[in-house]
């Protein structure tokens, strides 16, 4: 079948084994179109049955598993520039990232592959890699320090060689991707059980805490010399972007869920349900914990310098010990390092589906993602090996991850508004009720966010932003001379590219106001070809032979 649409127009050809796009003249290529050409081809999912996969509250419990654990030590020491400034740096970071999940989670399910699918079919096949690359990175790294913290802590507790540790982070790393990877019943099961543990330290604090609240007494800083008081102190550098970075520990990583979609009953719905309940129960136990722990006695100068600020609250509600304050938090901990197995595994293999990933780690057209778990956390072994041998680095290394995921937000939010204006997409299902102007608010955030760390106000001599550069640099590198010719692209995101370019195209058209009858037309022939399942040949996971695969080329 063919189609002829006039020498102006966006012309398709739908052939019975192939399908061949070309771009007239005049016509601007879509945000997708590729240079060189790219195989379609069909991509085996990841096995899941239909008892093993995962409803609302297992995600959302896997969302407050994999992040709630970073509110519960370290950020208290930004108490020490005043109350005021931190609390305003708080409401400000968390209702940004209220505001951007609920962008990302609107247009996530629209997209088979969740932010990295979107980045993709909307952004761009370069920009999707990086995208990728940064998200993988982000993820990694939040489980290395996790993993770290964890390990340092019962080596410390238990007096063991220091030496030992590099042998517990494998132990870790191996028992949770064998658990992580048993039957999904079990897992999902083991999350709500976990999440209860994860979440016991901050019910148990808040409400236990709250009948010795006093703000006004004890949220000022008290000058030794004058006995003066204080809720505000430093300058913009260090009242503000020094302690910036400690707001995102309540929140980082929260957006992994969107790239989980292999697992939900239906992504559409659940994954925005899950992700939207999990940030808004992430940012109410952050807020009530800012607040109790600087309305507790002594003062908030004695809580700016607390190494564990729930010790004070949980001994003058029930009377615990350090120690046992101290152990109620490390299943938090520890789910923040395998909260995020299952996010990278699976864009790791998303991404190696896509020819994007080298080909001797063996992860392409895995029916399950344990290869790529294994793979994924190699590499946060690697980064866990790194910080070992260079305390420096580790000291930036949550940093790293920061600057990573300030680059993704505002990406993704970007995706986000392209879909609001060039394609017009039509919303179903979840809609975020803040729109575009949340969207520049998540950019904004973001672009402080990232100047935070990549103006030196960390005092982290630039570790943390040029080892980001060379991050991107040497993916960059891999990516012009590696993968870039042979990328593939599933038939779900091809229809997804398609089609957006088909909205594109036709809202530029409208807007040179030209014939309406041939615009119909091809939004006619559009929808025609995505109905039909058979337009595109099955192609083997694993297959990018002549006859076995199909290329879409470009053509002016």
């Amino acid at each position: 079948m063919k189609a002829h649409l006039g020498p102006t127009s966006h012309r398709i050809s739908v052939e019975s084994k192939s399908t061949r796009e070309s771009t007239a003249h005049g016509v601007k290529k879509g945000p997708g179109d590729p240079t060189n050409g790219y195989a379609v081809v069909q991509v085996d999912k990841t096995q899941v049955e239909s008892s093993d996969c995962a409803s609302t509250i297992h995600i959302w419990a896997l969302g407050v598993v994999a992040v709630i654990g970073g509110q519960y030590y370290g950020w208290n020491a930004s108490y020490a520039s005043g109350f005021v400034p931190f609390f305003c740096a708080q409401l400000m970071m968390g209702t940004a990232y209220v505001v951007y999940v609920a962008c990302i989670s609107e247009v996530g399910g629209k997209v088979p592959g969740g932010s990295y699918g979107l980045a993709r079919a909307v952004l761009g096949f370069y920009p999707g890699f990086v995208l990728g690359c940064l998200e993988i990175l982000e993820y990694t790294s939040f489980a290395s320090v996790s993993v770290l913290y964890v390990v340092g802590f019962a080596t410390d507790y238990f007096g063991w060689n220091p030496s030992y540790q590099p042998l517990l982070w494998f132990l870790f790393y191996a028992v949770f991707i064998v658990l992580l990877e048993s039957k999904g019943r079990y897992v999902w099961r083991f999350m709500l059980v976990f999440v209860v543990l994860c979440l016991l330290p901050s019910v148990l604090y808040v409400f236990g805490s709250i009948c010795y609240m006093d703000l006004k007494t004890n949220g000022a800083l008290i000058d030794l010399d004058t006995n003066a008081t204080t809720w505000a102190t430093g300058d913009l550098g260090s009242a503000f972007f020094s302690l910036l970075p400690s707001t995102t520990v309540a929140y980082g990583g929260i957006e992994s869920l969107t790239v989980v979609t292999g697992f939900a009953k239906d992504p559409a719905y659940f994954i925005p349900k899950a992700t939207v309940a999990a940030v808004w129960t992430l940012f109410v136990s952050n807020i009530a914990l800012v607040l109790v722990a600087a309305a507790l006695p002594p003062g908030l100068d004695t809580t700016a310098s607390d190494g564990y600020f729930l010790d004070r609250g949980l001994n003058l509600a029930f009377g615990f010990s350090s120690d046992l304050s101290e152990w109620l938090m490390i299943p938090a901990q520890m789910g923040m390092a395998f909260g995020f197995f299952i996010p990278y595994a699976r864009l790791t293999q998303a991404m190696a589906d896509s020819n994007l990933l080298p080909a001797f780690i063996r992860v392409k057209g895995q029916k399950t993602t344990r290869r790529a778990m294994i793979v994924s956390s190699a590499f946060g072994y690697f980064l866990c090996l790194i910080s070992y041998f260079s305390p420096e680095f580790e000291a930036t290394l949550q940093n790293i991850s920061i600057v990573a995921a300030s680059i993704c937000y505002s990406s993704q939010t970007y995706g986000y508004v392209l879909l609001r204006t060039s394609y017009k997409i039509e919303t179903t299902g979840y809609k975020s009720p803040y729109g575009l102007v949340g969207a520049y608010y998540v950019w904004f955030v973001s672009f402080l966010l990232f100047l935070s760390i990549a103006g030196g106000f960390q005092g982290d001599d630039g570790i943390a932003i040029l080892s980001t550069i060379v991050f991107l640099a040497v993916m960059s590198i891999y990516y012009r001379f590696g993968c870039q010719a042979t990328q593939t692209v599933s038939q779900e995101e091809y229809a997804s590219i398609f089609r957006f370019s088909v909205m594109k195209f036709n809202r530029l058209r409208q807007k040179k106001k030209t014939s309406g009858g041939r615009t119909s037309q091809l939004s006619r022939l559009s929808l025609l070809i995505l109905s039909k399942k058979t337009s595109i040949a099955p192609i083997a996971a694993g297959g990018g032979n002549s006859g076995k695969s199909q290329r879409s080329n470009s053509k002016k």
